[in-house]
């Protein structure tokens, strides 16, 4: 797998604008306990609210199932920081009986990091979609026993057999976003609707592009017509021009989107909806758009590590994340739209009535995903240190 080199967008709770809703009387007791039961029967589980999609039976069971294993008595986990509900991990905890360790990253450096030394003692991590297949080729992370993960069948059918991970062999989805253009309409009153609003010199020194190798790229990729997973080097000459003339009319290149809108020293820049979700509870004249060119689609994901000593815990846990309650809440508290279908009826309305982080379909329609390009992501870092230094 090639270097890691984008950054995860900041972690932030949100402000209670987006109220916890359905934390009490999570139907998660039915979510693993059960399941264990049925997946030794031979019976397909059912999904955990009534809003999931339908499955079809699964073959009779054998007159002699294999036991399905206990979970182990502890778990460590490793997570973005602040980005699970409230009291997640407590009703995990209280569910099962199991004792969890709780770590938190605040960069996919740090974790990969972390976890390439393979005695990490973690069990569970969060990779962002992009870095599967390379952590895959790696050795970092194993299978998932789908069997152990029923609540699968509440997720989105577009989120059933991504492109990153057919058929989420080795990983479950867990939270998604999009990444756009955000502007101040105190300050810009027309309607911005393009990726050229990043381009206009109009707000010289008061616009700002992500500090992030494949999202920037992607905007200008975008822009020119081109997929943002290209490999031909003619297209991301291209792209490149376009970044380097957008650059003197840049104030900074930043992860941290939140407080540079907060702050109003940009005026209008590259960032990711979630996070701009957040910035709208203290400014309220902030809003966000999904050019019309489209825009990107990311992920972060569940994954069982290579050398995880509690696994049968560990799935129990992707299982409990995947309890359509459970999803909601995590949704309501961190204020990121995850992929799961049956947790609808359970997020608060404000959040799906915002298409900043829950854009209709026609505009999902017009994302594009990230993906890992193993050796040709040099292509990329190399002309993003050429853009960057001003060679």
């Amino acid at each position: 797998m090639s270097e890691i080199q984008r950054i995860h967008p900041p972690r932030r709770p949100i402000s209670r604008r987006a109220m916890l809703r359905g934390m009490a009387g999570m139907g998660a007791a039915a979510a693993f306990g059960p399941t264990l039961a049925a997946c030794s029967s031979g019976a397909t589980p059912s999904p955990s609210a009534a809003a999931s999609p339908s499955v079809a039976p699964s073959a009779a069971a054998s007159q002699e199932p294999t036991p399905v294993p206990s979970p182990e008595s502890e778990l460590y986990v490793y997570n973005w920081t602040e980005y699970i509900g409230e009291d997640t991990i407590s009703k995990f905890e209280d569910q099962y009986g199991i004792k969890v360790t709780y770590d938190f990253f605040d960069s996919a450096e740090t974790m990969t990091a972390k976890i390439s030394t393979g005695n990490s003692g973690y069990d569970v991590t969060f990779p962002t979609s992009t870095y599967i297949k390379g952590y895959v080729e790696q050795g970092f992370i194993q299978p998932l026993d789908l069997s152990l993960i029923p609540n699968k069948v509440n997720l989105a059918p577009e989120w059933q057999d991504p492109e990153y991970d057919p058929g989420n062999q080795h990983s479950m989805p867990y939270m998604w976003w999009t990444t756009g253009v955000a502007y101040d309409t105190a300050q810009i009153e027309e309607e911005l609707t393009s990726w050229k609003a990043l381009w206009d010199p109009r707000w010289s020194g008061k616009m700002a592009m992500l500090d992030d190798v494949r999202e920037t790229f992607g905007a200008a990729l975008i822009r020119l017509g081109y997929s943002v997973n290209t490999t031909s080097d003619t297209e991301l000459d291209e792209a490149l021009k376009l970044l380097q003339d957008q650059k003197p009319l840049l104030r900074t290149y930043t992860t941290d989107d939140i407080g540079v809108l907060s702050s109003g020293d940009v005026w209008v820049m590259h960032a990711w909806g979630a996070d701009v979700y957040q910035v709208q509870e203290e400014r309220d004249t902030v809003v966000y758009y999904i050019p019309e060119e489209g825009g990107v689609r990311g992920s972060d994901t569940m994954v069982l590590l290579a050398n995880a000593k509690h696994p049968i815990a560990a799935h129990a846990f992707i299982n409990f994340m995947l309890d359509a309650e459970v999803a909601a809440a995590n949704t309501n508290y961190i204020g990121y739209m995850g992929p799961n279908e049956a947790a609808k009826q359970f997020i608060d309305p404000a959040i799906l009535d915002d298409p900043t982080v829950n854009p209709d379909k026609a505009l999902v329609a017009k994302l594009q995903e990230i993906l890992d390009l193993g050796a040709d992501e040099a292509k990329y870092t190399d002309r993003w240190t050429k853009l960057r230094s001003g060679a």
